[in-house]
């Protein structure tokens, strides 16, 4: 049903209820692609899509964009908190992965110089990815004391790190990697690790 020369009007299943939303008439959206609309415009920051089911049965995301009649899904929704902590939950496990990184990086530092500094690189680009999760997800979460200046501090790591990276300082380098910068990944990690137990309980661990 068109609304105006420009835009339509289509349905779609939110939680077993239909939503009636507008869409650009000219453009065409992936069905992936309306689903990022529709979770930014109609269900942020409250809720997220947790998953997408047709015909009672969950759809593996590739096949998502096999659907052709959006009124025959229904988007499965959680509140948004749920979607931040698994993130969060996420990054955990990648700082786990960069503790056992770093000792690789600084024992091999002399003998593999080009490709630990890629994988440095890698490190540090995976590093600032939890700072933006978590940056992101604070807009949504309950206020965590202390989210501001645990940043900050990791964030001065950093810029140490690439400062003596560019410094080509590299037996400072090593030192600080194996000693000050390993404890700060780690003080980050206890940090995100409280946070998400004071989301849990903030939350009652909602399902």
């Amino acid at each position: 049903m068109k609304v105006s020369q420009d835009r339509r009007k289509m349905k779609i299943k939110v939680d077993g209820k239909y939503l009636e939303l507008e869409v650009s008439d000219d453009v065409f959206y992936t069905t992936s692609a309306l689903l990022r609309l529709i979770e930014y415009k109609y269900l942020f920051p409250h809720r997220s899509i947790k998953y997408v089911e047709k015909n009672g049965e969950v759809l593996h995301p590739v096949k998502v964009d096999e659907v052709k009649d959006l009124e025959t899904i229904n988007i499965v929704t959680e509140p948004s908190v749920n979607m931040v902590k698994k993130q969060i939950e996420l990054a955990l496990i990648t700082l786990d992965a960069m503790i056992v990184s770093l000792s690789q990086i600084a024992n091999e530092w002399i003998e593999k110089e080009d490709t630990v500094k890629l994988l440095l690189n890698n490190l540090l680009d995976s590093l600032e990815w939890t700072i933006k999760v978590v940056e992101n997800g604070s807009k949504i979460l309950p206020i965590y004391e202390g989210l501001d200046e645990a940043i900050a501090k990791l964030e001065d790591k950093i810029f140490k790190v690439d400062e003596l990276m560019i410094a080509e300082k590299e037996k400072e380098l090593v030192e600080f990697l194996t000693q000050e910068f390993s404890k700060a990944i780690r003080e980050w990690k206890e940090f995100l690790k409280s946070m998400v137990q004071f989301v849990k309980s903030a939350s009652g661990e909602t399902h």
